[in-house]
């Protein structure tokens, strides 16, 4: 199999939910909604197919990201059972870590591991902050990319939004 027996999903629960932002981390390039360049990862085969997740974690806005605005980005809470929704990506476990890596794995940001355990006999994985960082509002372009996710991957949700008066 190669390349197949290294594969993990990547569980993401913020502005990766939409595609193209994703993408900006897998092929490099500019992400048109904060202007932030991305190196891209070495291997740029794109996610060989991604779905909808629920977590069972508490999603929050916290510390202050340059990239959008000084606003808020998304983390988990793992000490608060909650429903939230994510997306995941099929992509090698290389391209995980340097995705991590990209979203900047360290004490003030991304620096917890998350197992979700495993779906079709791939682990499923996502990151947070070991503690709960000060919370922030997010930006509403930041919020934008996320509803564009959310309606990308459960396109009924932005249906029931459009169409509730």
């Amino acid at each position: 199999m190669g390349k197949q027996e290294n594969l993990v999903w990547y569980a993401c629960y913020g502005s990766n939910m939409m595609y193209e932002r994703f993408l900006c981390y897998i092929q490099g390039g500019t992400f048109y909604a904060n202007n932030k360049l991305h190196k891209g990862c070495k291997d740029k085969t794109p996610p060989r197919t991604s779905k909808a997740i629920i977590i069972p974690y508490e999603m929050y806005f916290g510390n202050r990201a340059s990239s959008w605005n000084d606003s808020g980005v998304a983390f988990l809470d793992i000490s608060k059972v909650a429903v939230t929704l994510g997306r995941m990506y099929l992509i090698t476990e290389e391209q995980f870590e340097e995705v991590w890596e990209q979203e900047c794995k360290s004490s003030n940001w991304y620096d917890k591991l998350i197992e979700l355990g495993k779906y079709e006999g791939y682990p499923v994985k996502t990151f947070t902050n070991s503690t709960r960082c000060n919370e922030n509002t997010p930006s509403t372009k930041y919020l934008d990319v996320i509803c564009k996710g959310i309606a990308e991957i459960i396109p009924d949700l932005a249906f029931i939004k459009e169409n509730i008066k």
